[in-house]
């Protein structure tokens, strides 16, 4: 397995870490963010099974909404 840094949000953070102290669902932040990226891969495959040519990111912070094209 290879090391990789990352830039995420402190506010993205926190959030992960109160919900591995809370409630145990995983090891450490890596284990939460293999485990996020692995599901997020799954959800993009399945809509591009399903022929959708758009693929929409939710910005929460500022409630905007990103749409990438032609993902392959």
């Amino acid at each position: 397995m290879k090391h990789y840094s990352l830039v995420i949000e402190e506010k993205l953070v926190n959030q992960v870490d109160e919900l591995i102290k809370k409630h145990g669902l995983y090891a450490s932040r890596s284990d939460f963010i293999r485990d996020s990226v692995r599901q997020r891969l799954i959800e993009i495959k399945k809509l591009l099974e399903d022929g959708e040519t758009t693929i929409t990111i939710e910005k929460p912070e500022k409630h905007e909404k990103e749409h990438f094209r032609g993902v392959h």
